[in-house]
Protein backbone atom coordinates (compact mmCIF):
# COMPACT_ATOMS: atom_id res chain seq x y z
CA UNK A 1 0.00 0.00 0.00
CA UNK A 2 2.73 2.13 0.88
CA UNK A 3 3.91 1.59 -2.92
CA UNK A 4 0.68 2.51 -4.27
CA UNK A 5 0.58 5.71 -2.28
CA UNK A 6 3.90 6.87 -3.10
CA UNK A 7 3.60 6.35 -6.43
CA UNK A 8 0.10 7.76 -6.92
CA UNK A 9 0.52 10.75 -4.93
CA UNK A 10 2.86 11.76 -7.63
CA UNK A 11 0.87 11.79 -10.47
CA UNK A 12 -2.24 13.26 -8.34
CA UNK A 13 -0.26 16.36 -7.40
CA UNK A 14 0.34 16.89 -10.83
CA UNK A 15 -3.65 16.49 -11.54
CA UNK A 16 -4.36 19.16 -9.27
CA UNK A 17 -1.70 21.75 -9.76
CA UNK A 18 -1.20 21.50 -13.61
CA UNK A 19 -4.86 22.56 -14.30
CA UNK A 20 -4.29 25.93 -12.34
CA UNK A 21 -1.23 26.43 -13.96
CA UNK A 22 -2.85 25.53 -17.33
CA UNK A 23 -5.39 28.23 -16.76
CA UNK A 24 -3.54 31.04 -15.46
CA UNK A 25 -1.15 30.98 -18.90
CA UNK A 26 -4.25 30.57 -21.22
CA UNK A 27 -5.88 33.53 -19.08
CA UNK A 28 -2.82 35.71 -19.29
CA UNK A 29 -2.53 34.86 -23.09
CA UNK A 30 -5.89 36.35 -23.45
CA UNK A 31 -5.85 39.03 -21.77
CA UNK A 32 -2.86 40.25 -22.83
CA UNK A 33 -2.73 38.99 -26.09
CA UNK A 34 0.21 37.16 -25.44
CA UNK A 35 1.32 34.77 -27.82
CA UNK A 36 3.59 33.06 -25.65
CA UNK A 37 1.65 32.66 -22.79
CA UNK A 38 -0.93 30.64 -25.11
CA UNK A 39 1.48 28.62 -26.58
CA UNK A 40 2.37 27.62 -23.00
CA UNK A 41 -0.88 26.87 -22.53
CA UNK A 42 -1.81 25.01 -25.89
CA UNK A 43 1.87 22.78 -25.30
CA UNK A 44 0.78 21.55 -21.83
CA UNK A 45 -2.30 20.17 -22.68
CA UNK A 46 -1.36 16.85 -23.52
CA UNK A 47 1.00 16.41 -20.58
CA UNK A 48 -1.73 17.32 -18.05
CA UNK A 49 -4.22 14.71 -20.81
CA UNK A 50 -1.64 12.08 -20.56
CA UNK A 51 -0.78 12.57 -16.67
CA UNK A 52 -4.89 12.59 -15.71
CA UNK A 53 -4.86 9.21 -17.58
CA UNK A 54 -2.21 7.82 -15.47
CA UNK A 55 -3.41 9.16 -12.22
CA UNK A 56 -6.98 7.53 -13.02
CA UNK A 57 -5.32 4.04 -13.57
CA UNK A 58 -3.23 4.10 -10.57
CA UNK A 59 -5.92 5.94 -8.73
CA UNK A 60 -8.46 3.00 -9.79
CA UNK A 61 -5.55 0.15 -8.90
CA UNK A 62 -5.52 1.85 -5.33
CA UNK A 63 -9.38 1.09 -5.02
CA UNK A 64 -9.06 -2.34 -5.81
CA UNK A 65 -6.43 -2.38 -3.01
CA UNK A 66 -8.96 -1.44 -0.47
CA UNK A 67 -11.51 -3.44 -2.07
CA UNK A 68 -9.01 -6.79 -1.49
CA UNK A 69 -6.78 -5.72 1.33
CA UNK A 70 -8.11 -3.64 3.50
CA UNK A 71 -11.93 -4.78 3.59
CA UNK A 72 -12.43 -4.42 7.47
CA UNK A 73 -11.26 -0.85 7.25
CA UNK A 74 -13.64 0.05 3.57
CA UNK A 75 -16.84 -1.27 6.03
CA UNK A 76 -16.17 1.19 9.02
CA UNK A 77 -14.45 3.90 7.41
CA UNK A 78 -17.50 4.17 4.57
CA UNK A 79 -20.20 4.20 7.54
CA UNK A 80 -18.69 7.59 8.69
CA UNK A 81 -16.54 9.23 6.27
CA UNK A 82 -17.67 7.41 2.86
CA UNK A 83 -19.42 11.19 1.78
CA UNK A 84 -15.67 12.05 1.47
CA UNK A 85 -14.76 8.66 -0.84
CA UNK A 86 -18.29 9.69 -2.97
CA UNK A 87 -17.70 13.26 -3.04
CA UNK A 88 -13.95 12.77 -4.77
CA UNK A 89 -15.44 10.16 -7.50
CA UNK A 90 -18.23 13.07 -8.37
CA UNK A 91 -15.49 15.54 -8.69
CA UNK A 92 -12.69 12.98 -10.85
CA UNK A 93 -16.23 12.44 -12.43
CA UNK A 94 -16.97 16.20 -13.11
CA UNK A 95 -12.94 16.87 -13.93
CA UNK A 96 -13.20 13.68 -16.22
CA UNK A 97 -15.83 15.37 -18.62
CA UNK A 98 -14.43 18.45 -18.69
CA UNK A 99 -11.04 17.87 -19.44
CA UNK A 100 -12.39 16.42 -22.65
CA UNK A 101 -14.05 19.54 -23.73
CA UNK A 102 -11.08 21.62 -22.80
CA UNK A 103 -8.42 19.23 -25.00
CA UNK A 104 -10.69 19.14 -28.29
CA UNK A 105 -11.85 22.45 -28.54
CA UNK A 106 -9.15 24.58 -28.36
CA UNK A 107 -9.98 25.79 -32.15
CA UNK A 108 -13.84 25.28 -31.81
CA UNK A 109 -14.73 28.72 -30.49
CA UNK A 110 -15.33 31.80 -31.83
CA UNK A 111 -14.56 33.45 -28.65
CA UNK A 112 -11.41 32.24 -27.12
CA UNK A 113 -12.62 32.88 -23.48
CA UNK A 114 -15.07 30.68 -23.65
CA UNK A 115 -12.72 27.73 -23.88
CA UNK A 116 -10.91 29.27 -21.03
CA UNK A 117 -13.68 28.70 -19.47
CA UNK A 118 -13.91 25.15 -19.64
CA UNK A 119 -9.98 25.38 -17.23
CA UNK A 120 -12.48 26.54 -14.29
CA UNK A 121 -14.09 23.39 -13.82
CA UNK A 122 -10.64 21.57 -14.11
CA UNK A 123 -8.87 23.66 -11.70
CA UNK A 124 -12.21 23.81 -9.02
CA UNK A 125 -12.87 20.10 -9.24
CA UNK A 126 -9.32 18.30 -9.40
CA UNK A 127 -8.74 20.86 -6.26
CA UNK A 128 -12.07 19.10 -4.34
CA UNK A 129 -11.16 15.88 -5.47
CA UNK A 130 -7.79 16.78 -3.78
CA UNK A 131 -9.30 17.85 -0.47
CA UNK A 132 -12.42 15.33 -0.44
CA UNK A 133 -9.78 12.21 -0.03
CA UNK A 134 -7.29 14.06 1.75
CA UNK A 135 -10.31 14.37 4.53
CA UNK A 136 -10.52 10.74 4.50
CA UNK A 137 -6.81 10.91 5.49
CA UNK A 138 -7.17 13.90 8.14
CA UNK A 139 -10.81 11.41 9.49
CA UNK A 140 -7.96 8.39 9.96
CA UNK A 141 -5.29 10.51 12.00
CA UNK A 142 -8.52 12.74 14.41
CA UNK A 143 -11.37 10.24 14.24
CA UNK A 144 -14.94 12.62 14.61
CA UNK A 145 -18.15 12.37 14.21
CA UNK A 146 -19.28 9.10 15.87
CA UNK A 147 -18.60 7.17 18.70
CA UNK A 148 -17.43 3.35 18.38
CA UNK A 149 -19.79 0.91 20.08
CA UNK A 150 -17.72 -2.47 20.53
CA UNK A 151 -16.18 -2.44 17.01
CA UNK A 152 -18.91 -0.36 15.09
CA UNK A 153 -19.95 3.04 14.46
CA UNK A 154 -22.74 4.43 15.90
CA UNK A 155 -24.58 8.18 16.11
CA UNK A 156 -22.58 8.98 12.74
CA UNK A 157 -22.49 12.70 11.63
CA UNK A 158 -20.97 12.83 8.46
CA UNK A 159 -20.34 16.18 7.93
CA UNK A 160 -18.38 16.43 11.72
CA UNK A 161 -16.58 13.30 10.44
CA UNK A 162 -15.62 15.32 7.42
CA UNK A 163 -14.42 18.42 9.06
CA UNK A 164 -12.58 16.73 12.03
CA UNK A 165 -10.06 18.24 13.66
CA UNK A 166 -6.81 17.59 11.42
CA UNK A 167 -9.30 18.34 7.95
CA UNK A 168 -7.93 22.32 8.35
CA UNK A 169 -4.22 22.10 8.58
CA UNK A 170 -3.39 18.74 6.35
CA UNK A 171 -6.06 19.61 3.41
CA UNK A 172 -4.41 23.51 3.25
CA UNK A 173 -0.84 22.04 4.29
CA UNK A 174 -0.95 18.82 1.88
CA UNK A 175 -2.91 21.07 -1.58
CA UNK A 176 -0.39 24.17 -1.18
CA UNK A 177 2.69 21.74 -1.39
CA UNK A 178 1.08 19.79 -4.68
CA UNK A 179 0.32 23.23 -5.98
CA UNK A 180 4.26 24.13 -5.14
CA UNK A 181 5.77 20.93 -6.22
CA UNK A 182 3.70 20.95 -9.70
CA UNK A 183 5.06 24.55 -10.14
CA UNK A 184 8.48 23.60 -9.43
CA UNK A 185 8.69 20.64 -11.44
CA UNK A 186 7.62 23.36 -14.44
CA UNK A 187 10.18 25.66 -13.56
CA UNK A 188 12.67 22.81 -13.47
CA UNK A 189 11.32 22.17 -16.99
CA UNK A 190 12.15 25.35 -18.18
CA UNK A 191 15.39 25.76 -16.65
CA UNK A 192 16.24 23.34 -18.58
CA UNK A 193 15.70 24.54 -21.79
CA UNK A 194 17.06 27.60 -20.79
CA UNK A 195 20.39 26.40 -20.45
CA UNK A 196 20.05 24.21 -23.54
CA UNK A 197 19.24 27.34 -24.95
CA UNK A 198 22.95 28.96 -24.79
CA UNK A 199 24.01 26.87 -27.01
CA UNK A 200 21.79 27.61 -29.98
CA UNK A 201 23.59 28.92 -32.98
CA UNK A 202 20.45 30.95 -34.37
CA UNK A 203 20.36 34.19 -32.62
CA UNK A 204 17.17 35.33 -33.71
CA UNK A 205 15.75 31.43 -32.66
CA UNK A 206 17.70 31.86 -29.66
CA UNK A 207 16.35 35.39 -28.17
CA UNK A 208 12.29 34.27 -29.29
CA UNK A 209 13.24 31.20 -27.49
CA UNK A 210 15.16 32.65 -24.36
CA UNK A 211 11.97 35.71 -23.80
CA UNK A 212 9.62 32.69 -24.37
CA UNK A 213 11.43 30.33 -21.75
CA UNK A 214 12.27 33.30 -19.19
CA UNK A 215 8.62 34.58 -19.55
CA UNK A 216 7.58 30.66 -18.47
CA UNK A 217 9.93 30.78 -15.56
CA UNK A 218 9.02 34.03 -14.12
CA UNK A 219 5.61 33.69 -13.80
CA UNK A 220 6.29 30.04 -12.24
CA UNK A 221 8.95 31.61 -9.94
CA UNK A 222 5.64 33.92 -8.97
CA UNK A 223 3.61 31.35 -8.37
CA UNK A 224 6.15 29.52 -6.16
CA UNK A 225 6.70 32.32 -4.47
CA UNK A 226 2.90 32.49 -3.23
CA UNK A 227 2.50 28.26 -2.51
CA UNK A 228 5.88 28.22 -0.60
CA UNK A 229 4.40 30.92 2.01
CA UNK A 230 1.46 28.94 2.09
CA UNK A 231 3.06 25.77 2.94
CA UNK A 232 5.36 27.41 5.55
CA UNK A 233 2.53 29.09 7.23
CA UNK A 234 0.16 25.81 7.04
CA UNK A 235 3.14 23.81 7.73
CA UNK A 236 3.46 25.85 11.62
CA UNK A 237 -0.26 25.07 11.48
CA UNK A 238 0.52 22.20 11.33
CA UNK A 239 2.66 21.97 14.51
CA UNK A 240 0.20 23.73 16.44
CA UNK A 241 -2.46 20.76 15.20
CA UNK A 242 -0.03 18.03 16.77
CA UNK A 243 0.84 19.31 19.67
CA UNK A 244 -3.13 19.74 20.92
CA UNK A 245 -4.54 17.26 18.82
CA UNK A 246 -1.48 14.27 18.15
CA UNK A 247 0.66 15.11 20.89
CA UNK A 248 2.42 11.10 21.04
CA UNK A 249 3.21 11.79 17.12
CA UNK A 250 4.70 14.99 18.08
CA UNK A 251 6.79 13.29 20.62
CA UNK A 252 7.70 10.99 18.60
CA UNK A 253 8.84 13.38 15.87
CA UNK A 254 10.98 15.42 18.09
CA UNK A 255 12.40 12.18 20.29
CA UNK A 256 10.82 14.02 23.55
CA UNK A 257 11.61 11.53 26.23
CA UNK A 258 10.36 13.60 29.20
CA UNK A 259 6.78 15.42 29.59
CA UNK A 260 8.37 19.73 29.95
CA UNK A 261 8.16 22.86 29.03
CA UNK A 262 11.26 24.92 27.23
CA UNK A 263 11.16 21.57 25.15
CA UNK A 264 13.59 21.57 22.68
CA UNK A 265 13.74 20.81 18.94
CA UNK A 266 15.93 18.05 17.96
CA UNK A 267 17.81 18.36 14.71
CA UNK A 268 19.25 14.99 13.33
CA UNK A 269 21.58 12.48 15.77
CA UNK A 270 20.95 9.26 16.95
CA UNK A 271 18.40 7.52 19.57
CA UNK A 272 20.57 4.94 21.51
CA UNK A 273 19.34 3.38 24.86
CA UNK A 274 21.55 6.05 26.46
CA UNK A 275 19.80 9.23 25.30
CA UNK A 276 20.14 11.17 22.24
CA UNK A 277 23.75 11.68 20.74
CA UNK A 278 24.98 14.05 17.90
CA UNK A 279 21.99 16.02 17.41
CA UNK A 280 21.37 19.65 17.76
CA UNK A 281 18.96 21.20 19.77
CA UNK A 282 17.30 23.99 19.95
CA UNK A 283 16.16 25.14 23.36
CA UNK A 284 12.44 25.74 23.63
CA UNK A 285 11.72 25.68 19.91
CA UNK A 286 9.28 22.55 20.37
CA UNK A 287 7.11 24.21 22.67
CA UNK A 288 7.22 27.26 20.15
CA UNK A 289 6.70 25.37 17.67
CA UNK A 290 3.63 23.53 19.16
CA UNK A 291 1.87 26.80 21.32
CA UNK A 292 3.86 29.83 19.79
CA UNK A 293 5.63 29.84 23.38
CA UNK A 294 8.99 28.54 24.17
CA UNK A 295 7.48 28.11 28.25
CA UNK A 296 4.97 26.16 27.04
CA UNK A 297 4.43 22.36 28.39
CA UNK A 298 4.56 19.59 25.66
CA UNK A 299 4.20 16.30 26.11
CA UNK A 300 6.85 13.75 26.13
CA UNK A 301 6.75 9.65 25.70
CA UNK A 302 6.49 9.32 28.84
CA UNK A 303 3.29 10.35 28.72
CA UNK A 304 1.82 7.37 26.27
CA UNK A 305 1.99 3.52 26.75
CA UNK A 306 4.82 2.36 25.48
CA UNK A 307 3.01 -0.36 22.87
CA UNK A 308 1.14 2.93 21.98
CA UNK A 309 4.25 4.36 20.55
CA UNK A 310 4.91 4.89 16.56
CA UNK A 311 8.37 3.84 15.44
CA UNK A 312 10.64 6.44 16.36
CA UNK A 313 12.80 6.75 13.13
CA UNK A 314 9.64 9.14 12.15
CA UNK A 315 12.26 11.46 13.49
CA UNK A 316 14.54 11.58 10.06
CA UNK A 317 11.23 11.48 8.07
CA UNK A 318 9.70 14.98 9.98
CA UNK A 319 13.82 16.67 10.01
CA UNK A 320 14.01 15.66 5.92
CA UNK A 321 10.34 17.23 5.01
CA UNK A 322 11.64 20.45 7.45
CA UNK A 323 14.95 20.19 5.91
CA UNK A 324 13.36 19.99 2.12
CA UNK A 325 10.73 22.92 2.70
CA UNK A 326 13.79 25.40 3.67
CA UNK A 327 15.66 24.66 0.79
CA UNK A 328 12.80 25.04 -1.47
CA UNK A 329 12.02 28.89 0.54
CA UNK A 330 15.83 29.41 0.02
CA UNK A 331 15.74 28.86 -3.76
CA UNK A 332 12.24 30.52 -4.71
CA UNK A 333 12.81 33.64 -2.70
CA UNK A 334 16.63 33.64 -3.88
CA UNK A 335 15.07 33.69 -8.36
CA UNK A 336 13.67 37.03 -6.47
CA UNK A 337 16.89 37.92 -4.83
CA UNK A 338 19.29 37.56 -7.95
CA UNK A 339 16.70 39.50 -10.11
CA UNK A 340 16.58 42.35 -7.63
CA UNK A 341 20.57 42.60 -7.52
CA UNK A 342 21.23 41.94 -11.30
CA UNK A 343 17.56 43.40 -12.66
CA UNK A 344 17.24 40.97 -15.34
CA UNK A 345 16.17 37.07 -15.21
CA UNK A 346 18.50 34.71 -13.06
CA UNK A 347 20.44 32.27 -15.73
CA UNK A 348 23.31 31.52 -13.70
CA UNK A 349 24.13 27.78 -14.44
CA UNK A 350 24.65 27.13 -10.87
CA UNK A 351 21.53 28.47 -9.81
CA UNK A 352 19.91 26.79 -12.87
CA UNK A 353 21.27 23.76 -11.36
CA UNK A 354 19.32 24.61 -8.12
CA UNK A 355 15.86 25.16 -9.86
CA UNK A 356 15.93 21.87 -11.90
CA UNK A 357 16.60 19.96 -8.90
CA UNK A 358 14.54 21.57 -6.70
CA UNK A 359 11.12 19.41 -7.98
CA UNK A 360 12.85 16.49 -6.87
CA UNK A 361 13.32 18.31 -3.24
CA UNK A 362 9.32 18.64 -3.66
CA UNK A 363 8.19 15.33 -4.41
CA UNK A 364 10.69 13.53 -1.65
CA UNK A 365 9.27 16.30 1.07
CA UNK A 366 5.93 15.28 0.27
CA UNK A 367 6.34 11.16 0.66
CA UNK A 368 8.25 12.59 3.51
CA UNK A 369 5.75 14.00 4.95
CA UNK A 370 3.39 11.49 4.26
CA UNK A 371 5.54 8.96 5.90
CA UNK A 372 5.54 10.68 9.12
CA UNK A 373 1.62 11.17 8.92
CA UNK A 374 0.80 7.42 8.37
CA UNK A 375 3.64 5.92 10.17
CA UNK A 376 3.64 8.39 12.58
CA UNK A 377 -0.59 7.18 13.55
CA UNK A 378 0.88 3.65 13.96
CA UNK A 379 0.31 1.03 15.06
CA UNK A 380 -3.66 2.26 14.23
CA UNK A 381 -5.38 2.60 10.70
CA UNK A 382 -7.69 4.58 12.61
CA UNK A 383 -6.02 6.24 15.90
CA UNK A 384 -7.65 5.30 18.90
CA UNK A 385 -10.24 3.08 17.10
CA UNK A 386 -8.75 0.30 14.52
CA UNK A 387 -5.34 -1.16 14.71
CA UNK A 388 -3.24 -2.15 11.26
CA UNK A 389 -3.21 -5.18 11.95
CA UNK A 390 -7.43 -5.45 12.37
CA UNK A 391 -7.64 -3.46 9.26
CA UNK A 392 -6.35 -5.88 6.86
CA UNK A 393 -7.58 -8.68 5.52
CA UNK A 394 -6.94 -12.47 6.99
CA UNK A 395 -7.55 -13.85 3.32
CA UNK A 396 -4.63 -16.03 2.78
CA UNK A 397 -2.44 -15.67 -0.13
CA UNK A 398 -2.66 -11.78 0.22
CA UNK A 399 0.89 -11.44 -0.34
CA UNK A 400 1.65 -13.48 -3.69
CA UNK A 401 -1.10 -10.94 -4.51
CA UNK A 402 0.37 -7.74 -3.63
CA UNK A 403 3.29 -7.91 -5.91
CA UNK A 404 1.45 -7.03 -9.07
CA UNK A 405 0.98 -4.00 -7.85
CA UNK A 406 4.40 -2.54 -7.78
CA UNK A 407 4.53 -4.30 -10.95
CA UNK A 408 1.77 -1.97 -13.01
CA UNK A 409 3.25 0.86 -10.92
CA UNK A 410 6.86 -0.11 -12.56
CA UNK A 411 5.21 -0.57 -16.25
CA UNK A 412 3.53 2.99 -15.67
CA UNK A 413 6.64 5.04 -14.33
CA UNK A 414 8.47 3.64 -17.12
CA UNK A 415 5.69 4.43 -20.16
CA UNK A 416 4.70 7.78 -18.63
CA UNK A 417 7.95 9.84 -19.29
CA UNK A 418 8.07 7.93 -22.65
CA UNK A 419 5.33 8.83 -24.17
CA UNK A 420 5.74 12.53 -23.27
CA UNK A 421 8.83 12.69 -24.24
CA UNK A 422 8.04 10.88 -27.90
CA UNK A 423 5.02 13.86 -28.09
CA UNK A 424 6.82 16.33 -27.83
CA UNK A 425 9.78 15.12 -29.77
CA UNK A 426 7.49 15.26 -32.80
CA UNK A 427 5.97 18.38 -32.15
CA UNK A 428 8.76 20.77 -31.29
CA UNK A 429 8.12 24.41 -30.25
CA UNK A 430 7.12 26.45 -32.80
CA UNK A 431 6.78 30.19 -31.85
CA UNK A 432 6.11 31.52 -35.05
CA UNK A 433 2.65 31.21 -35.09
CA UNK A 434 0.76 34.21 -33.78
CA UNK A 435 -2.77 32.82 -32.71
CA UNK A 436 -3.58 36.93 -32.43
CA UNK A 437 -2.75 37.80 -35.55
CA UNK A 438 -7.01 38.16 -36.79
CA UNK A 439 -7.90 39.60 -33.72
CA UNK A 440 -9.04 43.23 -34.04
Amino acid sequence: MGDSLGFHIIFALFGVGIPLLLSLAEFLGLLRKDNDFYTMARRWSFTMGTLFVVGAVSGLIISNQFSALWPNFTEYATKVVGVSFYAESFAFFIEAIFLGIYLYTWDRFSNRWLHWLCSLPLVIFSLASAFAITTANAWMNSPAGFQNDNGQPINIHPLAAVFNPATPTETLHSISSYYLTAVLAFAGMYAIFIWRNKKRKDKQDHTARENYYHKAMAMFMICAAIFTAAVLFTGDQSGQYLAHYEPLKLAAAEWLQQSQSHAPLVVGGILTSHGIIDALKYPGMLSWLGFHSTSAMVKGLNAFNPASWPPLAIHYFFDLMVGGGILLSAIVYGYFVLYAIKRRYPSNRWFLALIIISPVIAITSIEFGWVLTEIGRQPYAIAGIMTTAQAFTNAPNVEEFGYIFPSLYVVLFIITPWVLRRHYKKTPLDLSTNYFADDK
